[in-house]
C-alpha cells in the first residue's frame, strides 16, 4: 500500500432529538479508521492526518417504531465502522468495494435482528458514509440522507435521494420545491434492514484544498433549503459554529424531525487548488467487483475469504422465509404492529415508508406515468410557438 497523501482532516458531528419527536432514532459517525479514533458525540471538532485506512463520515436516520429506529442507526454505524478498522489498508477501489460491502453486511445484521427480535420487527434507518484514502471522496447511500460539498462559495449535493419524490423531480413532474409539499415525501425506496439485501450507490469527488463535506438527515435538509445551508457554511468558517448553526435553524422551523449534521474540511498539500472549470455534482462509481480467489487445493472449489466468519442471510434464515414477509416500516413511536397499520392507514405527518418490491413496480409506472403527462403538458402549453417547437426541461 502508497504512503497516504498528505492531507488533513478536520471533523465535526452533532445530533438533535427536534422539538417534536420523544427521542432520537438518528446516529452519526466521524472517524480516523487508522487511529481507530471515533465520535459519536458532542464533543468539539478533532484534525487528523489521512492515514492509510483512511476516513469515514456517516449518518443513520432510524425509523421503524419505539426504540427499534435507534437500534438499527446504531446497528449501521458499528458494522460499518468496524468493517472498515478491520480491513487491511487498500487503494480506492479497493476501499470502495469495502465499504459498499459493509454497508451490505450493515443491511443484513440489521435484517436478521428484526426477524428475530418481535419488539423491533420492521425497523430500518437510511444511511449516508462518505469515505477517503485518497483525494476523492467516496460515499456510499441508503435512503434520503444527503452529502453536500461546499467548494469556492458555491454548494453542491452530491447524492441522490433514494425517495419517491426525488424519482419524480428527475422524471420532470414536479420541481424541488413543489416536492416539499408533496403529500407522499415520507416515501423512500431504500433502507437497511428492511429487505435482505440492498443496492448501494456509490459515488464520487475530487476533492480540492478547502472543501468542506457536510452529511446530514432530513431533518436538517427538510425545513431548511440548501440556499440557507450554504449560507451558514460560508459565513461560519468554524465547524463547531457552523454546526450548532446549522441544527439551530432546523429549530427555528419548528424541528419536525431529528436533526444530525457532520462536517469535514479538507486540506493539504496533496489537494489542489480550486478552479473555475470545476464542476461539483452527483458523479456515479463503479469500483468493480473483488477479485475472485485462486480455487483451494484438492478441487474443492473458489472460497470467498471476504465471508469467513459472516454468515449470510440465506444461509441463517429458514428455508421458505426468504420474501416472505412485506412490512412496511415507519418513523413512528408505534408498537411492533406498526408495519401492518402502515399499511391500511395513511402515514402521520413527519413518517416515512419503504415500500416492498410490488411499491417499487407501482413508483416506476406512476414516475413514468407522471413524466408522459409532463410532456404532453409541455407540448400543448407552447403549441402555439411561432416555430413550432416544443423545449423540454
Amino acid at each position: 500500500m502508497p504512503t497516504p497523501p498528505d492531507i488533513s482532516i478536520e471533523v465535526f458531528g452533532k445530533t438533535d432529538v427536534g422539538l417534536i419527536r420523544e427521542h432520537n432514532e438518528d446516529n452519526f459517525l466521524v472517524a480516523d479508521v487508522t487511529g481507530s479514533v471515533r465520535a459519536s458525540d458532542g464533543r468539539p471538532p478533532f484534525t487528523f492526518k489521512l492515514g492509510d485506512k483512511g476516513a469515514l463520515l456517516l449518518v443513520c436516520d432510524g425509523m421503524g417504531g419505539a426504540a427499534a429506529g435507534e437500534v438499527a442507526a446504531q446497528m449501521a454505524a458499528d458494522a460499518i465502522y468496524e468493517s472498515l478498522t478491520t480491513a487491511e489498508a487498500l487503494p480506492r477501489d479497493g476501499f470502495a468495494r469495502l465499504l459498499r460491502r459493509a454497508v451490505q453486511r450493515a443491511n443484513e445484521r440489521i435484517f436478521i435482528q428484526s426477524r428475530d427480535n418481535q419488539s423491533e420487527r420492521g425497523m430500518g434507518t437510511t444511511c449516508t458514509a462518505a469515505g477517503l484514502v485518497d483525494d476523492t471522496l467516496v460515499v456510499a447511500q441508503i435512503g434520503d440522507s444527503r452529502c453536500y460539498i461546499l467548494r469556492d462559495g458555491k454548494l453542491a449535493q452530491v447524492t441522490k435521494d433514494q425517495s419517491l419524490a426525488w424519482q419524480l423531480i428527475e422524471a420532470g413532474a414536479m420541481t424541488p420545491d413543489e416536492a416539499k409539499a408533496f403529500e407522499h415525501a415520507n416515501i423512500i425506496l431504500q433502507a437497511l434492514g428492511v429487505q435482505e439485501s440492498v443496492e448501494v450507490v456509490l459515488s464520487q469527488v475530487s476533492l480540492r484544498k478547502g472543501d468542506v463535506a457536510l452529511l446530514c438527515s432530513d431533518g436538517l435538509h427538510g425545513p431548511v433549503t440548501d440556499e440557507e445551508i450554504l449560507s451558514v457554511l460560508v459565513t461560519e468558517p468554524d465547524l463547531d459554529k457552523a454546526g450548532e448553526a446549522l441544527i439551530q435553524k432546523a429549530l427555528d422551523r419548528d424541528g419536525p424531525d431529528n436533526i444530525t449534521v457532520t462536517l469535514a474540511r479538507f486540506d493539504g498539500e496533496a489537494l489542489k487548488s480550486p478552479a473555475a472549470e470545476d464542476v461539483v455534482g452527483f458523479v456515479g462509481y463503479d469500483p468493480g467487483n473483488d477479485p475472485v480467489p485462486e480455487p483451494m487445493m484438492g478441487g474443492v472449489g473458489a472460497v470467498d475469504e471476504s465471508s469467513i466468519g459472516h454468515e449470510t442471510v440465506e444461509e441463517r434464515l429458514p428455508t421458505g422465509l426468504l420474501g416472505a414477509e412485506d412490512d412496511v416500516p415507519t418513523k413512528t413511536d408505534a408498537t411492533d404492529t406498526a408495519g401492518v397499520r402502515a399499511r391500511r392507514e395513511p402515514p402521520a405527518p413527519g413518517q416515512r415508508r419503504v415500500p416492498s418490491l410490488l411499491a417499487w413496480f407501482m413508483v416506476a409506472l406512476v414516475a413514468a406515468a407522471a413524466g408522459g403527462i409532463f410532456v404532453m403538458k409541455c407540448a400543448r402549453d407552447q403549441a402555439t410557438r411561432s416555430d413550432g417547437r416544443v423545449t423540454l426541461p
